[in-house]
């Protein structure tokens, strides 16, 4: 899927979701779903974006409080045994989720020749270049003990965010070029592979598919890992949209 970089009265704008199928890595499986804003029939004959400068990547936006810790019993008693602040743990578990999309798209862009760098939130890259920003809306660790002892997606954890990106123009604003809803959970078998998730949602070319599986995972939970493979699959579409501009070789 493609996008014209056009401009979209709010009033008009209407969002429509196309789902793009399972990818599932490891353990987990992740959910993607592709939206984009109303575009009016004459953005069709328009041309091309010319390449970024730069992609610019933000941490994805995430509350510590809406975490939900793992509710089962044996994760409880070694919280209390260790004598754990709840609120550190939500800190660090979210902020592992943070780094584990970042990581997961800078590596993969970077592979894919598009000169990429982390900054943080809120930032405005200079004219012609494009910035990638998320919010994590809901995640909840799950339970480690329904999925040990019951398994079939009892006790998943489980992450929902939404990302973005936008185009920066040359008066310092920002156009939004492509939208995504993506939901990683770890209560499914593994998925589809990158190449076979893709073939339902179009040709993905190997420097996407590539750069993706190339990149490196640094996650030590169950939500780090959920969130490792949502940076994939959002990595892979993105990839797919720059291919579908000239960004990137097919």
């Amino acid at each position: 899927m493609s996008l014209r970089l056009i401009s979209v009265p709010a009033p008009r704008r209407a969002v429509a979701f196309l789902a793009l199928g399972l990818f599932g890595l490891g353990a987990c499986a992740t959910h993607v779903q592709n939206t984009s804003a109303y575009v009016p029939p004459q953005a069709m004959a328009m041309r091309k974006l010319p390449p970024p400068h730069k992609v610019y990547v933000t941490d994805f936006v995430v509350d510590p409080a809406t975490l939900k810790l793992d509710s089962g019993v044996r994760a409880r008693l070694q919280r209390e045994f260790k004598g754990e602040d709840p609120n550190v743990t939500r800190h660090n578990l979210t902020r592992e989720v943070q780094t584990a999309i970042s990581d997961t798209l800078v590596q993969a862009f970077n592979a894919m020749g598009l000169k990429t760098e982390l900054v943080a939130q809120g930032t405005v890259p200079p004219p012609g270049n494009v910035v990638i920003r998320g919010q994590i809306v809901r995640i909840s660790a799950g339970n480690q003990t329904r999925r040990t002892v019951i398994g079939f997606g009892a006790g998943k954890s489980e992450i929902f965010a939404t990302v973005a990106l936008y185009g920066t123009l040359p008066n310092g604003s920002q156009r939004l070029l492509q939208t995504y809803d993506a939901t990683a959970n770890s209560g499914h078998a593994p998925g589809l592979g990158v190449g076979a998730a893709s073939a339902a949602a179009g040709h993905v070319g190997l420097a996407v598919t590539g750069a993706v599986a190339g990149t490196v995972s640094r996650a030590h939970s169950s939500l780090g890992e959920d969130a490792d493979d949502l940076g994939k699959r959002v990595a892979t579409n993105l990839g797919q949209y720059f291919e579908s501009q000239g960004w990137v070789a097919n």
